[in-house]
């Protein structure tokens, strides 16, 4: 059963720019029921030389958002543009 909401579809701009600056990225929903962001996603890169070594539940917060909404949905496929759920 997937835990996407609506379409969980990579935008081919960002998918590009994923693949241009390589690595492992991971991408993360708004579930916020009362929110106008429900679905949409954001993407963090972790791994080695990355500020986190493995993905957080949770998007971080950064000085221009506050992100408790996003939660991990899995791993972006660079191949693919498919998002990998997390078991």
């Amino acid at each position: 059963m997937s835990k996407h909401l609506g379409d969980a579809t990579i935008s081919t701009e960002a998918l590009a720019t994923m693949r241009e600056r390589k690595g492992d990225w991971f991408a993360y929903q708004s579930h916020d029921m009362s929110s106008r962001t429900l679905g949409d996603l954001q993407f963090l890169q972790c791994g080695p030389g990355c500020t986190f070594t493995e993905p957080p539940t949770r998007l971080p917060d950064t000085a221009q958002s506050i992100n408790w909404r996003y939660v991990l949905a899995g791993r972006v496929d660079l191949t693919t543009g498919e998002i990998v759920e997390a078991l």
